[in-house]
């Protein structure tokens, strides 16, 4: 076992999921034909979706292009830190989406669209501030 091995922990999907439930800001990123894009969003995580609502057409034409989209979220305690990154293809549901009543959005825009990611990849990473 390395230092490193002591100090950067890999969470299985179950602990990843675990804490999307209890964080609500997340950061999206995508490509465009243009450049790579990286936008926070608030989210809410249901099951195994995880839920956005946005009016941002760079988002919009990302998911309706059928890109891969990335959703990030980290938290940190002055103890511990951790990361978890999903992966996969977002859809816009034929209807809204109940789960995005319960976004609290960092800004009172109206938004025009809920977007769905059900992720193919989850990963995570608990990095421990407090080892020696």
């Amino acid at each position: 076992m390395t230092p490193l091995d002591e100090l950067v922990v890999t969470l299985d999907a179950d602990q990843c999921w675990e804490r999307l439930h209890r964080s609500r800001i997340a950061r999206v990123a995508f490509r465009t034909e243009e450049s790579l894009e990286v936008i926070p969003v608030n989210y809410v995580a249901e099951t195994r979706q995880l839920v956005f609502a946005t009016s941002s057409n760079v988002i919009l034409d990302a998911v309706q292009a059928g890109r891969e989209i990335v959703m990030e979220v980290d938290e940190h305690d002055g103890w511990t830190a951790w990361s978890v990154v999903a992966r996969g293809i977002a859809h816009i549901p034929d209807t809204r989406h109940v789960t995005a009543q319960r976004i609290r959005s960092m800004l009172a825009t109206p938004k025009r669209a809920t977007v769905v990611l059900e992720p193919t990849s989850v990963t995570g990473r608990l990095f421990d501030q407090a080892a020696p």
